[in-house]
């Protein structure tokens, strides 16, 4: 059963009997309650440092700088914007009206965000969107760093409510970096990071989530207050929860620490009750451990999760929010459900119903999930005209949540079009009072700019001339060093032609020296003279290339005498490796024999060279720039001897060769 919306949530569900048609979709629908109960976060903020009793006489006070005085009211805006929408204006504009009084910038800014903070509470977009353009304006106005501060905690909202989320964590973090070096202001503290692990939650990022509500915590208890704790241990146990959700089965152990953590939060808050303070979290924190045991614990402990459950409608009815009775009821709605007791769950609907029906101005989303479960009851009832009464019903009202919602969205691209045009006009006033004080450096520094204008001019035109006549000896340059590089091109094509024919003939000796079974050292020999034979011909051929080269070197082309320097170290191959050869046989007489046999005879001498250049350490690179060859073609001839060499996946070559005596 689903009988609330959720933020950043569109899912339908429907209820169907247990064992029956289909299995009511628990899972799903608990991970949507812990994103909503998440969501209260972003709308319940922690309370201040001090009580409102404390407050209220500390406001009384007649020697109070008005600086101070100011602070208290900020305060007790806050403390009665949940309970007294009124008062918490009152108190807000008469901060506002004592710093234009004395004439104080700073503390104006930091009015409009009080103003702001309750007008976010009560979901008025327009005011919040306002009052937190103002505060950030004055703020900037005044460079005062507490005033920017709090003007950047209203930003932070502004912008998470017209999807601006990277500007909402960057404003949300420098806000409260202020109030954490400070020690200020803890209710804004433990609420912020709160927020922003909730943001983090549902996104899936578990990392972010357990930093900040874990520093939300760990700043409640600095704070000493005691509805700070409690707030902080009610969204510590909500990411325990979703941690513990990511086994299957769930943790258990950090199922248990959420219980305990939101048990010591209903008990501050019963024993804040008891001192006549009735505080909205509370609620909050009732509905999550409800869920907790609903979906976690209903099944081995029932009578505790109905227990819960009353004790929950006791507390949502007292503090009569209507987000708090939908959410409440729903979870009725699902116990009910997993009970298979539908009289019951048409009760429940009928609450739902009448809450709906008291509140014209809800979100029509309500509407079209309170038809789409009379919908899905008339479906196992088998009531079709019931059905198709509703459905017409269901169908009206999400054409009314879509107008809805697409006019939310046209009116949050405007504001998010016109926050960025005051943020450009605002950055342009800071621009125009950044110039004003320089004005008084202008004349030295236009003396000094036509002097040196005058100097780079001078120089620009000297400039220009030399590279001028650079760039006409470049493709001069340019064109001698392309007519060389079509020659030697043509010689490249023919050294990979000779260079193909006698790999060709590799791979027939390579044919060859497999068929072999006896007297193999001997046709070794013999292939590896004609192996000789074949390298020398290569060698006449690129002596005779190298003869040619050497004829182009008049022309000085460094590329010419790089391929020359080249056709040398390829004519040096058979010594270094008969030098190779020579010193491995002196340490591993057996080396070379034991390879070949190990190949049945169908190791080439490049081969061979390779693996004496493994069998001496060197890596994979090094024997790459040693060959002059790529890096990718020496892992190419790594792959062909580890096939030759009949090793499987798991062997590494280099320790193989290594290891061979």
């Amino acid at each position: 059963m689903e009988l609330f919306p959720l933020k950043s949530q569109t899912k339908d569900f429907f209820l169907k009997p247990r064992n029956n048609r289909s299995e009511i979709m628990t899972t799903s629908l608990q991970n949507i309650l812990y994103i909503f109960l998440f969501s209260f976060l972003i709308i319940h903020n922690s309370h201040a440092q001090k009580s409102k009793q404390e407050l209220l006489k500390l406001i009384k006070q007649k020697d109070l700088y008005p600086e101070k005085r100011n602070d208290y009211l900020y305060q007790l805006s806050s403390c009665y914007k949940k309970t007294d929408t009124i008062k918490a204006y009152s108190y807000a504009n008469q901060a506002l009206k004592l710093a234009r009084e004395e004439n104080d910038v700073a503390s104006q800014a930091i009015a409009y965000e009080a103003l702001s903070d309750i007008a976010r509470f009560l979901d008025n977009v327009p005011q919040q969107v306002k009052f937190a353009d103002s505060s950030y304006t004055l703020a900037a106005a005044s460079k005062d760093p507490k005033a920017i501060a709090y003007a950047n905690y209203a930003l932070a909202y502004k912008n998470e409510f017209i999807g601006n989320k990277e500007k909402y964590i960057s404003y949300m973090l420098k806000s409260l970096a202020y109030f954490e070096k400070n020690k200020m202001r803890y209710d804004k503290l433990v609420n912020g990071y709160e927020n922003l692990g909730a943001h983090y939650i549902d996104h899936n990022d578990l990392v972010f989530s357990k930093k900040y509500n874990k520093k939300a915590l760990d700043l409640a208890y600095e704070s000493k207050n005691q509805v700070n704790i409690a707030n902080g241990l009610t969204s510590w146990g909500l990411f325990l929860v979703r941690k513990a959700e990511q086994k299957i089965p769930a943790d258990p152990d950090l199922l248990k620490t959420a219980e305990s953590n939101y048990l010591k939060a209903i008990s501050i808050f019963e024993n804040e009750k008891r001192k006549g303070n009735i505080i909205g979290s509370y609620g909050r924190t009732c509905l999550n451990l409800t869920s907790l045991y609903l979906y976690h614990f209903f099944e081995s402990e029932p009578e505790k999760t109905l227990a819960h459950l009353q004790k929950t409608e006791a507390v949502c009815l007292e503090l009569n929010e209507p987000m708090h009775l939908m959410v409440m009821y729903g979870q009725q709605a699902q116990f009910y459900t997993n009970l298979n007791d539908i009289p019951n769950v048409e009760k429940v609907l009928k609450k739902v119903s009448d809450i709906v029906e008291k509140h014209p101005k809800i979100n029509p989303r309500y509407y079209a999930l309170l038809y789409k479960n009379y919908m899905d009851l008339a479906d196992i009832k088998n009531d079709f005209a019931s059905y198709k009464k509703y459905f017409n019903l269901y169908d009206k009202a999400v054409a009314v949540m879509m107008e809805k919602e697409n006019r939310a969205r046209d009116y949050n691209a405007s504001v998010r079009f016109e926050t960025e045009k005051k943020s450009q006009q605002i950055q342009l006033l800071t621009d125009n009072l950044e110039s004003r004080k320089k004005i008084n450096y202008l004349y030295t520094a236009l003396v000094i700019l036509v002097f040196f204008t005058l100097l780079f001019m001078l120089r620009s035109y000297h400039f220009r001339q030399r590279s001028y006549i650079k760039t006409n000896l470049l493709l001069q340059k340019a064109n001698e060093e392309a007519t060389l590089l079509s020659k030697i091109k043509e010689e490249e094509a023919m050294i990979a032609l000779l260079e193909s024919e006698l790999t060709e003939k590799e791979l027939q000796i390579a044919i060859q020296e497999k068929k072999l079974n006896e007297q193999e050292k001997l046709k070794l020999q013999q292939e590896l003279m004609t192996n000789n034979l074949q390298l020398e011909k290569k060698n006449e051929v690129l002596k005779d290339i190298q003869n040619k080269l050497s004829v182009m070197k008049s022309e000085k082309s460094s590329d010419i005498k790089t391929i020359s320097k080249t056709i040398d170290k390829s004519m040096e191959v058979d010594d270094e490796f008969e030098l190779l050869k020579t010193s491995l046989a002196n340490t591993n007489p057996v080396f070379f024999s034991t390879l070949q046999e190990k190949a049945s005879g169908t190791l080439t001498k490049l081969d061979f060279k390779y693996c004496g250049y493994i069998k001496l350490g060197m890596s994979t690179k090094e024997i790459a720039n040693h060959m002059n060859i790529e890096t990718q073609s020496m892992r190419m001839a790594r792959y062909r001897i580890k096939q030759k060499l009949n090793l499987d996946r798991e062997t590494d070559l280099d320790t193989y060769i290594t290891s061979v005596q």
